[in-house]
Protein backbone atom coordinates (compact mmCIF):
# COMPACT_ATOMS: atom_id res chain seq x y z
CA UNK A 1 0.00 0.00 0.00
CA UNK A 2 2.83 2.40 0.73
CA UNK A 3 4.26 2.09 -2.79
CA UNK A 4 0.94 3.08 -4.41
CA UNK A 5 0.67 6.38 -2.51
CA UNK A 6 3.67 8.01 -4.27
CA UNK A 7 2.43 6.81 -7.69
CA UNK A 8 -1.01 8.29 -6.95
CA UNK A 9 0.64 11.59 -6.03
CA UNK A 10 2.64 11.56 -9.28
CA UNK A 11 -0.53 10.91 -11.30
CA UNK A 12 -2.32 13.80 -9.59
CA UNK A 13 0.61 16.13 -10.32
CA UNK A 14 0.65 15.08 -13.97
CA UNK A 15 -3.10 15.70 -14.21
CA UNK A 16 -2.66 19.18 -12.78
CA UNK A 17 0.12 19.89 -15.30
CA UNK A 18 -2.12 18.76 -18.16
CA UNK A 19 -4.89 21.16 -17.06
CA UNK A 20 -2.51 24.10 -16.69
CA UNK A 21 -2.33 25.16 -20.40
CA UNK A 22 -6.12 25.17 -20.84
CA UNK A 23 -6.63 27.16 -17.65
CA UNK A 24 -3.99 29.68 -18.78
CA UNK A 25 -5.72 30.20 -22.14
CA UNK A 26 -9.02 30.79 -20.38
CA UNK A 27 -7.35 33.30 -18.08
CA UNK A 28 -5.86 35.22 -21.03
CA UNK A 29 -8.98 35.41 -23.21
CA UNK A 30 -11.89 34.29 -21.09
CA UNK A 31 -14.55 31.77 -21.89
CA UNK A 32 -16.10 31.66 -25.36
CA UNK A 33 -19.68 31.94 -24.05
CA UNK A 34 -21.31 30.78 -27.32
CA UNK A 35 -24.78 32.01 -28.24
CA UNK A 36 -26.23 30.34 -31.30
CA UNK A 37 -29.56 30.32 -33.06
CA UNK A 38 -31.38 27.76 -30.98
CA UNK A 39 -34.49 25.70 -31.34
CA UNK A 40 -36.24 25.60 -34.69
CA UNK A 41 -35.95 27.92 -37.68
CA UNK A 42 -38.93 27.60 -40.04
CA UNK A 43 -39.06 29.05 -43.54
CA UNK A 44 -41.09 28.45 -46.68
CA UNK A 45 -39.52 26.58 -49.54
CA UNK A 46 -37.43 28.95 -51.67
CA UNK A 47 -37.09 31.62 -48.96
CA UNK A 48 -33.90 32.76 -47.24
CA UNK A 49 -32.93 30.86 -44.08
CA UNK A 50 -30.28 32.06 -41.63
CA UNK A 51 -28.68 30.78 -38.46
CA UNK A 52 -25.66 32.09 -36.59
CA UNK A 53 -23.28 31.57 -33.68
CA UNK A 54 -21.46 34.30 -31.75
CA UNK A 55 -18.69 33.80 -29.19
CA UNK A 56 -16.69 36.10 -26.91
CA UNK A 57 -13.36 35.25 -28.60
CA UNK A 58 -12.49 35.14 -32.31
CA UNK A 59 -13.36 31.91 -34.09
CA UNK A 60 -10.50 29.54 -34.80
CA UNK A 61 -12.47 26.74 -36.50
CA UNK A 62 -16.10 26.11 -37.48
CA UNK A 63 -17.55 22.75 -38.56
CA UNK A 64 -21.19 22.35 -39.56
CA UNK A 65 -22.96 19.12 -40.43
CA UNK A 66 -26.57 18.23 -41.22
CA UNK A 67 -28.46 15.25 -39.78
CA UNK A 68 -31.55 14.18 -41.71
CA UNK A 69 -33.99 11.59 -40.30
CA UNK A 70 -31.53 9.55 -38.28
CA UNK A 71 -28.84 9.29 -40.95
CA UNK A 72 -25.19 10.06 -40.34
CA UNK A 73 -24.08 13.66 -40.05
CA UNK A 74 -23.41 15.05 -43.56
CA UNK A 75 -20.54 17.53 -43.45
CA UNK A 76 -21.45 20.90 -44.95
CA UNK A 77 -18.31 22.79 -43.87
CA UNK A 78 -15.35 21.25 -42.04
CA UNK A 79 -12.75 23.09 -39.98
CA UNK A 80 -13.13 26.44 -41.74
CA UNK A 81 -11.43 29.53 -40.33
CA UNK A 82 -12.19 33.20 -40.98
CA UNK A 83 -13.64 34.07 -44.40
CA UNK A 84 -16.53 33.49 -46.81
CA UNK A 85 -17.36 29.98 -48.04
CA UNK A 86 -20.01 28.60 -50.37
CA UNK A 87 -21.03 25.05 -51.21
CA UNK A 88 -24.15 23.37 -52.68
CA UNK A 89 -26.59 26.14 -51.77
CA UNK A 90 -25.06 26.94 -48.36
CA UNK A 91 -23.06 30.09 -47.63
CA UNK A 92 -20.94 30.44 -44.50
CA UNK A 93 -19.51 33.71 -43.32
CA UNK A 94 -17.00 33.58 -40.44
CA UNK A 95 -15.63 36.91 -39.30
CA UNK A 96 -14.17 37.66 -35.91
CA UNK A 97 -16.61 36.44 -33.28
CA UNK A 98 -19.54 35.75 -35.63
CA UNK A 99 -20.32 32.78 -37.87
CA UNK A 100 -23.44 32.92 -40.04
CA UNK A 101 -24.90 30.15 -42.21
CA UNK A 102 -27.27 31.25 -44.99
CA UNK A 103 -29.43 29.28 -47.42
CA UNK A 104 -30.48 31.86 -50.04
CA UNK A 105 -33.32 29.68 -51.38
CA UNK A 106 -34.02 26.98 -48.80
CA UNK A 107 -34.80 23.59 -50.29
CA UNK A 108 -36.15 20.34 -48.81
CA UNK A 109 -32.68 18.77 -49.00
CA UNK A 110 -31.43 21.43 -46.56
CA UNK A 111 -34.02 20.67 -43.86
CA UNK A 112 -32.88 18.86 -40.73
CA UNK A 113 -30.78 19.26 -37.60
CA UNK A 114 -27.64 21.38 -38.01
CA UNK A 115 -24.83 20.57 -35.61
CA UNK A 116 -22.31 23.38 -35.13
CA UNK A 117 -18.90 22.54 -33.68
CA UNK A 118 -17.27 25.87 -32.94
CA UNK A 119 -13.82 26.59 -31.58
CA UNK A 120 -12.51 29.80 -30.11
CA UNK A 121 -10.51 29.21 -26.93
CA UNK A 122 -12.69 26.20 -26.19
CA UNK A 123 -14.62 23.76 -28.32
CA UNK A 124 -18.42 23.99 -28.11
CA UNK A 125 -21.33 22.28 -29.83
CA UNK A 126 -24.71 23.79 -30.69
CA UNK A 127 -27.75 22.47 -32.57
CA UNK A 128 -30.40 24.21 -34.66
CA UNK A 129 -33.23 22.56 -36.59
CA UNK A 130 -34.34 23.92 -39.97
CA UNK A 131 -37.90 23.17 -41.11
CA UNK A 132 -38.93 23.84 -44.69
CA UNK A 133 -42.64 24.30 -45.34
CA UNK A 134 -44.76 25.14 -48.33
CA UNK A 135 -46.92 23.43 -50.90
CA UNK A 136 -46.09 19.79 -51.18
CA UNK A 137 -43.95 18.94 -54.12
CA UNK A 138 -45.53 16.68 -56.70
CA UNK A 139 -43.40 13.80 -57.74
CA UNK A 140 -43.76 11.82 -60.91
CA UNK A 141 -44.89 8.38 -59.75
CA UNK A 142 -43.04 5.40 -61.25
CA UNK A 143 -46.37 3.61 -61.74
CA UNK A 144 -47.24 6.25 -64.35
CA UNK A 145 -44.34 5.12 -66.51
CA UNK A 146 -45.23 2.17 -68.73
CA UNK A 147 -42.94 -0.64 -67.72
CA UNK A 148 -41.60 -2.98 -70.38
CA UNK A 149 -42.95 -6.50 -70.06
CA UNK A 150 -40.46 -8.91 -68.62
CA UNK A 151 -39.92 -11.80 -71.00
CA UNK A 152 -37.96 -14.92 -70.34
CA UNK A 153 -35.11 -15.12 -72.82
CA UNK A 154 -35.91 -18.06 -75.11
CA UNK A 155 -32.43 -18.52 -76.59
CA UNK A 156 -30.52 -19.49 -73.43
CA UNK A 157 -33.37 -21.68 -72.13
CA UNK A 158 -33.65 -23.52 -75.46
CA UNK A 159 -29.88 -24.02 -75.56
CA UNK A 160 -29.92 -25.53 -72.06
CA UNK A 161 -32.75 -27.93 -72.99
CA UNK A 162 -30.89 -29.10 -76.13
CA UNK A 163 -27.64 -29.61 -74.20
CA UNK A 164 -29.51 -31.56 -71.51
CA UNK A 165 -31.11 -33.86 -74.10
CA UNK A 166 -27.77 -34.43 -75.88
CA UNK A 167 -26.05 -35.15 -72.55
CA UNK A 168 -28.80 -37.58 -71.55
CA UNK A 169 -28.50 -39.31 -74.94
CA UNK A 170 -24.73 -39.67 -74.55
CA UNK A 171 -25.07 -41.11 -71.05
CA UNK A 172 -27.72 -43.61 -72.21
CA UNK A 173 -25.67 -44.73 -75.22
CA UNK A 174 -22.56 -45.14 -73.06
CA UNK A 175 -24.59 -47.15 -70.53
CA UNK A 176 -25.98 -49.42 -73.30
CA UNK A 177 -22.59 -49.97 -74.83
CA UNK A 178 -21.05 -50.76 -71.45
CA UNK A 179 -23.95 -53.02 -70.53
CA UNK A 180 -23.77 -54.89 -73.84
CA UNK A 181 -19.97 -55.35 -73.46
CA UNK A 182 -20.52 -56.81 -69.99
CA UNK A 183 -23.20 -59.14 -71.34
CA UNK A 184 -20.86 -60.29 -74.17
CA UNK A 185 -18.18 -61.24 -71.66
CA UNK A 186 -20.59 -63.41 -69.69
CA UNK A 187 -21.56 -65.46 -72.78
Amino acid sequence: MLTSAPSLLVLMMLGALLLLPSSLSVHKGGWDNPTCTSGVVSVSRGERAEMACNISNPFVLVTICLVVSGKECRLIFKDVAQGHFSQDGWKLWVQGRTAQLVMVEAQDTQAGKYIWEITGHQRSTACTTLNISGPEMTFFQPKDIPQPQMRTPVGPVLLLVILFILGLGLVLSWFRRRHSATTQQCL
